[in-house]
């Protein structure tokens, strides 16, 4: 059962604006959800019901601007607590402050939106960039016996910052990001296991120029000092180790220290009705921030993206073609080469119809890398996708009609003649649906029905569906 609130207030005023507006205003969101839960065949893990209560809002007092976010859940098993998070972010002309939970970016390689409780503040006066966020980014747990997937893990905390020059279109960030496990926040951590502490220092430089207001380039480059084991032996300075002798200088490195580098850059232009855009990235082999939760690693791609519109903007077209490669240190046995090719297409002739063409080809051949490869076993696979979706809208004072279709196929070929029999699988997918809405009462009825088929060696399946939905708004 899920039910959802949502209360809106006054726009926030601005300082300079002061005179003969409101002192105090207030807009956001509450959503209230209800769980249900109900095990059958095993025994219950949790409770029936479960209460989730979320708050996004913007608070603004004479002018100082103050986001916050609430989350709060009383849902729980046997090794959890309830869940709860608050924080907000103030903000005054070009100071803003961050309290409690946050997220917070920097870069895509560095600070990249990792969620930490602490705080943090930005300054941006004039040309001049700077921010800087302390907290706690991970909270110590051990291991739950019941549950395989469970692991010990440390309190991780630490620190960032930024200072660059520039604008939100022009710009030059330095970052510098240390952050490290607490090796004393599992005093009493049972056996088995050893879990080991990590440590993690990145820094990098993130740009953005402007060449003029057609063409302009992004670049990001980081260098991302690993240490998977804080007490592992330290290494003897003696012997050639490459960069890391030298960063001995300045880090605390040892035996289990690995320097790992993420680079990505991209040119891009912009004249009506076309733009292109030509980008480039490469990522070592296990990458990793502390700073972030997931990167795609070992991979270099390089990758052009045109679109265009034609017919004062009724139809959108936009492609791109790659190509990419992994096993980019020589460590495995293969390497694989993928070209990547994508195409959408929008038409919208009037506002009562417009339709969507969306196809993209993914392809993946393996050449020998330390290991010759075996004929059965080499992969050279191709995927594609091929989606149309019209729809149609027709709407007045009182309704608004929606009829939406979707057609989606899905194919994977397998160009390995040894292979392809057992591997090739095709996949269909339709749904339509129906959106009928009252505007005066605020109410809304989905219908809509689905089918969707499977080939593949073991079989062939089909299965239809349907769904059913009604949403209802109170309080203007």
């Amino acid at each position: 059962m899920l039910l959802i609130c949502n209360i809106s207030f006054v726009s926030a005023q601005q300082l300079d604006q002061l005179y003969g507006q409101r002192a105090f205003s207030l807009n956001g969101n509450l959503s209230a959800n209800l769980i249900g839960y109900n095990a059958t065949g095993i025994e219950s893990r949790m409770h029936p019901f479960a209460m989730m209560l979320s708050a996004n809002a913007t608070a603004s007092v004479y002018g100082i601007s103050i986001p916050f976010s609430v989350r709060y859940s009383n849902r729980r098993v046997n090794y959890t607590q309830p869940f709860n998070q608050f924080g907000l972010s103030p903000s005054y002309k070009w100071a803003t402050a961050h309290l409690g939970y946050r997220t917070i970016s920097y870069s895509q390689f560095t600070l990249a939106g990792h969620n930490f409780l602490g705080g943090g503040v930005d300054l941006n006066p004039g040309k001049f960039r700077f921010g800087l966020v302390y907290g706690r980014f991970r909270k110590s747990a051990t291991i739950f016996q019941e549950a395989i997937d469970t692991t010990h893990t440390y309190t991780r905390k630490g620190y960032s910052a930024r200072i660059g020059v520039g604008s939100e279109n022009t710009y030059v960030d330095l970052i510098f990001m240390k952050i490290k496990d607490d090796s004393t926040s599992l005093a009493n951590m049972p056996a088995p296991g050893y879990a080991p502490a990590e440590m993690n220092t990145v820094s990098g430089i993130n740009s953005r120029i402007g060449f003029s207001e057609r063409l302009f380039f992004e670049g990001e480059l980081a260098a991302s000092v690993y240490t998977t084991d804080m007490a592992a032996p330290e290494f003897d300075i003696s012997e050639d180790t490459g960069a890391l002798n030298n960063i001995s200088k300045f880090l605390a490195v040892n035996q289990s220290t690995e320097l790992l580098t993420a680079i990505r850059t991209s040119l891009t232009y912009k004249a009506r009705p076309f733009t292109a855009r030509l980008e480039y990235r490469r990522v070592d082999p296990g990458y990793r921030s502390m700073g972030a939760y997931f990167f795609n690693n070992d991979i270099e791609n390089i990758t052009i993206a045109p679109a265009f519109s034609l017919f004062e903007r009724k139809l959108n077209i936009r492609g791109s073609v790659g190509l990419q490669r992994d096993n980019l240190r020589d460590t495995k046995k293969s390497t694989s080469l993928r070209t990547i090719s994508s195409l959408n297409a929008s038409y919208n002739p009037v506002p009562e119809f417009g339709i969507d063409f969306n196809y993209s080809n993914y392809s993946s051949n393996q050449r020998a890398g330390r290991l010759p490869l075996i004929d059965s076993l080499k992969l050279y696979q191709a995927t594609s996708n091929l989606s149309i979706l019209p729809r149609l809208v027709f709407t007045n004072s009182r309704h608004t009609h929606i009829i939406m279709l979707m057609v989606s196929r899905m194919d994977l070929n397998d160009r390995n003649l040894y292979t392809a029999k057992y591997t090739e699988n095709k996949a269909s997918i339709f749904n339509l649906n129906y959106h009928l809405s009252l505007l005066q009462h605020g109410l809304t009825i989905l219908l809509g029905v689905n089918h969707n088929m499977l080939e593949n060696y073991l079989f062939t399946s089909a299965a239809s569906g349907m769904t059913a939905g009604v949403s209802k708004a109170f309080l203007q």
